[in-house]
C-alpha cells in the first residue's frame, strides 16, 4: 500500500507551480516535448489565445513537426494565484514564436491550473505538480 499524497498548502502549490512555468517555457523553447509532456497531465489542454482548445498530443506533435516554434522566452513573472478555490500560476514572457507559419513576439500569460502529482516526480519534472489546463493570451 502506498502513502497517502501529502496534504497541499497554498505556499506548497506556489512554491511549486512558480517552477512548473520556468520549467514549461525553458522546455518550449528547447523543443524538448518529453520534457513538456513530463509537467502536463494526459488531458491537458493548452488554449491558445485564438480561442482554439489544442490538446497535448497534438500541441506536442506541432512543435515537433516545427509547426510551432518557440526561439525564445523572457520570463518576466511567475506569480501563484487561485481561481475559485483552484491553484493556478500566472505566468508572463516575453515570447519570440513562429506559429502556425507567423513569426512574432508576443507578451504572452499563460494561466496555468496545477494538480499535485507526486508520483509523476522525476528528473524532467521534480515538482510534484503538473498542469492538467493552461490559457494563453496576451497581457
Amino acid at each position: 500500500m502506498t502513502a497517502p499524497n501529502p496534504p497541499v498548502h497554498s505556499a506548497d502549490s506556489g512554491r511549486a507551480s512558480s517552477e512548473l512555468y520556468r520549467l514549461l517555457c525553458d522546455a518550449m523553447v528547447a523543443a524538448d516535448t518529453a520534457a513538456i509532456d513530463a509537467l502536463l497531465t494526459e488531458d491537458c489542454v493548452l488554449t491558445h489565445m485564438t480561442g482554439y482548445p489544442q490538446p497535448k498530443v497534438e500541441w506536442l506533435s506541432d512543435i515537433r513537426d516545427g509547426t510551432l516554434t518557440y526561439h525564445s522566452s523572457e520570463i518576466l513573472s511567475a506569480e501563484p494565484d487561485e481561481i475559485d478555490g483552484f491553484p493556478v500560476v500566472r505566468g508572463r514572457a516575453r515570447t519570440r514564436a513562429t506559429v502556425w507559419g507567423t513569426r512574432g513576439t508576443w507578451n504572452l500569460q499563460i494561466v496555468g491550473y496545477v494538480v499535485p502529482d507526486y508520483a509523476a516526480r522525476s528528473e524532467l519534472n521534480p515538482t510534484g505538480w503538473r498542469f492538467n489546463r493552461m490559457d494563453a493570451g496576451i497581457f
